[in-house]
C-alpha cells in the first residue's frame, strides 16, 4: 500500500505593512525634491553656458526660468517644467518605496507634484505662489492618499502602460524628451535680457504728473547669456499713457547732471555676458491722461541680435518709473 503524499501546508500570506504616516510621506517626498535639485546641479552649470539662467542672478523672476508674454516664452516653461517635474516623480516615487514599502503610481506621482507645484524651476503649475512648505504638506497627503503596498518587483512608468502600447510610449518619450531640451537651451541662448532687480540705484523713479515734461529713468540690463548681444533697441513700451516712451539711450560719458548729459544711440552697444557699465536710459515724455491714481511704465520691448540672428524681448520693469497723478 503506498504512502498517501500530502502538500505541505502554505504559510498564511504576510500581511501588509501598515500606511505610512504623514510625515512619513513628508520627508520622503522632500528627500526626493532635494535629491533632483543635487543631481542637477551640473546640468545646471552644464546649462548656464548654453544661457540658461536658472538661478535668476537678476532676481527679476518670481518663479520659473523665463519671462513669460508670448507663445515661445510660454512653451520654453512648459518644456522645462515638464521635464523637471518628470525627473522628480521619479525619484521621489522611488524613495518612497524604499522608505516606506508602500508605493505611487507614476503617473499619480507626477500629477500630484505638478499640481501641488513641488518640483524644482515649476512655474506652470495650479498653485503658483504658493509657499514651499504648502506645496510639500499638499503632496504629502496626496501622495499618502494615492500610496498602495509594493508588490515583490518595482512600478516602473513604462510597467504601468498597457503592453501594446509600451512601445510607441517608450520610442516618444525618448524623442520628445531631447527636443524638449533642446528647445528650452535655444530660447535661452536667444533671449537672455533680465531687468536687473538687485541693483538699487539712487535714480528718481517716482514723479510728479506734469503733462508734457520730459522725466528720465536708468536702470541695467543684464545679459544672462553667453553670446554677445548687439544692435539694440527699444521698440515700444507698455504702462500708463501718463509715461510715454520718447527715445533710450546710454548716457554719454562726460560731466554733468545725469538728466542734462546726452544719450547716445543704443545701436552702438554691445551686451556682453554679465558685463553692462552703461545703463540703458529712458527718455519719457508724461502725457495728458493718468486714467488712474498711480501710473506706470510695465515693460518694454527690446530688438536685438544675437548668434546673428535678430529677435524681441519683452523685459518687465520690477521697479519702473510712477507717475502719482492724484
Amino acid at each position: 500500500m503506498s504512502p498517501i503524499v500530502t502538500a505541505p501546508e502554505q504559510a498564511p500570506p504576510a500581511p501588509p505593512p501598515p500606511r505610512p504616516g504623514f510625515f512619513a510621506v513628508a520627508w520622503a517626498t522632500f528627500l526626493g525634491y532635494a535629491l533632483t535639485v543635487l543631481l542637477a546641479i551640473p546640468l545646471i552649470f552644464l546649462a548656464a553656458q548654453a544661457g540658461l539662467d536658472l538661478m535668476d542672478r537678476s532676481d527679476s523672476i518670481e518663479r520659473g526660468a523665463f519671462y513669460r508674454y508670448d507663445g515661445w516664452s510660454w512653451a520654453a516653461e512648459a518644456c522645462l517644467g515638464l521635464l523637471a517635474v518628470a525627473v522628480t516623480a521619479a525619484i521621489v516615487g522611488s524613495l518612497l518605496r524604499s522608505r516606506t514599502a508602500w508605493e505611487v503610481p507614476y503617473g499619480w506621482t507626477f500629477l500630484i507634484l505638478f499640481a501641488t507645484g513641488y518640483a524644482p524651476v515649476l512655474a506652470l503649475t495650479p498653485l503658483y505662489g504658493a509657499t514651499g512648505i504648502v506645496s510639500l504638506a499638499l503632496a504629502a497627503i496626496l501622495l499618502r492618499w494615492r500610496a498602495r503596498p509594493s508588490g515583490a518587483e518595482p512600478l516602473t512608468p513604462l510597467g504601468e502602460v498597457p503592453r501594446r502600447f509600451r512601445r510607441p510610449v517608450a520610442i516618444t518619450v525618448a524623442v520628445a524628451g531631447p527636443l524638449m531640451a533642446a528647445y528650452v537651451l535655444g530660447y535661452a541662448a536667444t533671449h537672455p535680457l533680465r531687468f536687473d532687480a538687485q541693483l538699487h540705484t539712487s535714480e528718481k523713479r517716482v514723479f510728479g504728473h506734469e503733462p508734457g515734461k520730459f522725466v528720465r529713468y536708468t536702470f541695467r540690463l543684464d545679459n544672462v547669456g553667453n553670446a554677445t548681444v548687439t544692435d539694440l533697441a527699444v521698440v515700444r513700451s507698455e504702462g500708463s499713457p501718463a509715461l510715454q516712451l520718447d527715445r533710450a539711450g546710454v548716457l554719454a560719458d562726460q560731466w554733468g547732471f545725469r538728466e542734462r548729459r546726452p544719450l547716445k544711440p543704443l545701436a552702438g552697444t554691445e551686451l556682453e555676458d554679465g558685463e553692462y557699465d552703461d545703463y540703458l536710459t529712458l527718455q519719457l515724455r508724461q502725457g495728458t491722461s493718468c486714467p488712474t491714481a498711480v501710473g506706470r511704465l510695465d515693460a518694454i520691448w527690446i530688438r536685438y541680435t544675437v548668434l546673428g540672428m535678430e529677435h524681441e524681448q519683452r523685459v518687465p520693469l520690477v521697479d519702473g518709473p510712477v507717475v502719482g497723478c492724484r
